[in-house]
Order: structure tokens, then C-alpha cells, then sequence
């Protein structure tokens, strides 16, 4: 993430009220929403609105052949749930992957550069599960 996106720079930044890290000299777990946030969402990769959702929703489809159908209906038939999926529809339309492809280019060690490949796939294959639960 800190090769990745310009997360040091927006930690420079006086944004918000609060400073950027909790502990200044902490790392990644000790960073604040807003440069988090803004890292990602300068690459357009926008990351961690959308990895834990492909993992969950790849274990339900593998778990049961009916659970596909089970989500469609779901997305038609409950308000909450069809949000909640438009929402995370909505990161995956503003999001590029070949821009971020291109910021690990440009800033990633190559030893790093394989796992950003690695969540490009992952990205592809979440898009993909989710376009099946909204387009049935």
C-alpha cells in the first residue's frame, strides 16, 4: 500500500481534524480513514470497499449450487441487501483497474508487482460475481 498509492503524500496533507496516524511512527494499523481512503481512491483501484465483499460472495456461490439464485432473489426482493449491492456496484464503475496497474508500475518494487497482479485478478473475478447477482 505505501508503494502502491500516495498515502504518505495525503499524510503530509492537513486534512480533516484529526491527524493522519494514530501513532505517528505506527504503521499501517495505525492509519486513519481519510488518507486510507483517498490512497485508494487516487489509484482507482478503491480496495477496501470491494475485497472483503468478492471473498465472501465466492464462498456462498461455491458453497450450494441454489445460493446464486438465492442472492438474484434477494437483490430483487430486499431493499437493504439491493443497496448495499448497487453501492458496492456503483465503487466497481468509478473504479480502473489499468490505472492502478499503472501506479505499480510507476511505484511498486518489481518483487511487489505480482501481488498487485494478483489483486487485479481478484478484482476482475469480484466484478464478475457481482454483475451475476444484479444481471442474473
Amino acid at each position: 500500500m505505501l508503494q502502491a498509492t500516495p498515502e504518505l503524500e495525503y499524510g503530509r496533507m492537513n486534512i480533516g481534524s484529526c491527524p493522519s496516524k494514530r501513532k505517528p511512527s505506527g504503521g499501517i494499523e495505525s492509519l486513519r480513514t481519510i488518507p486510507w481512503i483517498f490512497a485508494w481512491a487516487q489509484t482507482r483501484f478503491h480496495l477496501p470497499m470491494w475485497l472483503g465483499f468478492g471473498a465472501t460472495f465466492k464462498h456462498v456461490v461455491q458453497k450450494d449450487i441454489k445460493n446464486p439464485h438465492m442472492l438474484q432473489e434477494m437483490y430483487r426482493q430486499w431493499p437493504f441487501f439491493r443497496v448495499t449491492i448497487d453501492l458496492v456496484e456503483m465503487v466497481f464503475t468509478k473504479g480502473d483497474p489499468g490505472i492502478a496497474a499503472l501506479y505499480d508500475k510507476l511505484l511498486v518494487s518489481e518483487e511487489l508487482q505480482p501481488f498487485g497482479e494478483h489483486l487485479r485478478a481478484i478484482y476482475e473475478e469480484t466484478k464478475g460475481i457481482l454483475l451475476q447477482v444484479i444481471y442474473y
